[in-house]
């Protein structure tokens, strides 16, 4: 029950979003749907590196099941490199999202599963570190030449002082691309940026959080999202508006749209 209803809410938003941006007449941006797992402490792995099992079966299905309801899903590099994920939704029926990975500095593995297993999709991989460079256009080349499709887009400097992708950029370029609807996974750079990025503008549509009964102690799900431009700000931290909870198994999931 709390999984067909984690579904329907899910679709409501997803109709809410297209009714809305029908009527406005801009939609350059997809639907985002910023999801993850973290433990009660608020911890996503042991350590970064070591990927930690937190969800239970039916959450996992669940997360599964929504994978099926968006075209794309989108992680950040760190975490290939770290889960070496499928990305699909092999749990559910449905059909597989399209994976996003944000890859600053172009350097994804080539012997990641989305290359070399055939039940997963071949990637987008999104970086913003300058195609001019040679040894870039070899590797750009390279990933072309696996499957991938490759995009270079606008970056920003993050609260943590280094160059990276803009996020709203590289929505716009997927959307361009075919893909109205992304699930953010992760890993925490990717999810602290967003929410960076949403004390300044809105592009987080909807929020899912399962939260598992286990204290970890490690990698934190979010850092810390004051930016130069935030910092002395009076702009409020991002916040769940109406937020809904369902239990699944031992887990909580909590789901609501960013006010």
């Amino acid at each position: 029950m709390a999984e067909a209803d984690i579904q329907r809410q899910v679709c409501e938003a997803q109709e809410n979003w297209r009714q809305k941006w029908h009527e406005n007449g801009d939609n350059e941006i997809p639907f985002v749907t910023l999801t993850y797992a973290q433990s009660i402490d608020g911890s996503l792995a042991v350590e970064r590196g070591k990927p930690t099992l937190l969800s239970g079966p039916a959450s996992m299905k669940m997360t599964h099941v929504l994978r099926t309801l968006h075209n794309g899903i989108m992680v950040g590099v760190g975490t290939v490199i770290a889960d070496n994920p499928s990305l699909n939704a092999r749990l559910a029926e449905g059909s597989n999202p399209q994976p996003i990975i944000i890859d600053t500095h172009l350097i994804c593995p080539t012997t990641i599963k989305l290359f070399t297993m055939s039940t997963c999709e071949k990637p987008i991989i999104l970086f913003g570190c300058g195609s001019q460079d040679s040894a870039i256009l070899e590797r750009k080349r390279t990933l072309d030449a696996l499957g991938a499709r490759v995009f270079e887009c606008n970056t920003v400097l993050g609260g943590d002082g280094r160059v990276h992708v803009d996020l709203r950029d590289a929505f716009r370029v997927v959307k361009q691309n075919g893909i109205s609807s992304i699930m953010v996974e992760g890993g925490s750079a990717i999810l602290t940026s967003c929410l960076q990025e949403a004390t300044q503008r809105h592009f987080i549509d909807l929020v899912v959080v399962t939260v598992a009964p286990t204290f970890v102690g490690g990698l934190r799900a979010v850092g810390s999202l004051l930016t130069p431009s935030t910092a002395a700000a009076t702009t409020p931290f991002p916040r769940l508006m109406h937020p809904r909870y369902h239990v699944l198994e031992k887990d909580l999931v909590i789901l609501g749209q960013l006010g």
